[in-house]
């Protein structure tokens, strides 16, 4: 009895074996060797920096549809070489600057009004959706941290007085704290852009000054001294707001010398920031 249950096993493990091998070939997808190539060079972070939800989907993307070698914000230059050197392909050595995260207001506790004290979720959008916000700016910054949870490279911090600032050292630029600010306060620029109008409210002059002492009141003066350096467009009104063309960015930290609340100022809420390069670092 039990040698014939035993024959019996090992003719069903033998049936199993020949249909798993039958279904191998038969069902076989044959896979680009050089997605592994370029997923091996890759810093393996999965930010999202690059547009895509993994490395290994960005590795898909340039392997199988043609996709550009250097989005990867992580790795920077080195990586774009590594990553071109996997697919076989030969790339101009380009100054792309590096790029890190600006946080567009100064609304600290010192200097805005805080009437109350938020109790909630501690989540940005869960305080503005619920409108239970301490701060009386609408356009400020809610200061729960939802942009430091979302940083992949402890790059971005809130202050002892409730701001957040950015540890340039660390900033790869990959976009995530961006996307978590339900105000839209967080935008990436070149590390040598440094002069900007750190504000984003539309109040009127008599309301924002009174929600914020470092609000943009609209008093034009950083535009004027833009146009009288002649160099109109660096900075222009939009609506009650001075804006700095970061387009084609030709600001001057002079252009603030005047303003009577500070926006108009030159590195903002960032630490350690490093010389200009044209690379992000590795890591």
């Amino acid at each position: 009895m039990i040698i014939q249950s035993a024959a019996l096993m090992g003719i069903l493990g033998l049936l199993f074996a020949i249909l798993l091998g039958f279904a191998k070939r038969r069902f076989y997808v044959e896979v680009n060797p050089r997605i592994g190539k370029v997923e091996e060079v890759l810093p393996g972070v999965n930010c999202g920096g690059c547009g895509y939800p993994s490395c290994a989907a960005y590795a898909e993307a340039v392997a199988e549809n043609g996709e550009s070698v250097d989005l990867c914000v992580v790795g920077g230059s080195e990586t774009t070489q590594a990553v071109a050197h996997a697919m076989g392909v030969e790339i101009a050595a380009e100054d792309k600057q590096r790029q890190i995260a600006v946080v567009f207001c100064q609304g600290t506790s010192e200097a805005a009004a805080f009437p109350g004290e938020y109790r909630g979720i501690p989540d940005c959008a869960i305080a503005i959706s619920s409108q239970d916000v301490a701060k009386r700016c609408k356009y400020g910054c809610v200061g729960l941290g939802s942009c430091v949870r979302a940083c992949p490279f402890d790059a971005i911090h809130i202050s002892e007085s409730g701001i957040p600032y950015v540890d340039a050292e660390k900033c790869t630029a990959c976009g995530k704290c961006v996307e978590a600010c339900p105000r839209d306060l967080i935008e990436l620029h070149p590390v040598d852009h440094d002069s900007f109008v750190y504000c984003k409210s539309q109040d009127p002059a008599a309301v924002a000054r009174k929600v914020c002492k470092k609000a943009c009141i609209g008093c034009t003066l950083c535009v004027k001294a833009a146009a009288a350096d002649d160099n109109e467009g660096a900075v222009r009104m939009d609506r009650n707001l001075a804006v700095v063309n970061t387009e084609k960015y030709t600001a001057k930290a002079e252009y603030g010398k005047k303003c009577p609340t500070n926006a108009y100022t030159t590195r903002a809420n960032v630490v350690n920031v490093p010389p200009a390069s044209s690379e992000v670092p590795v890591r």
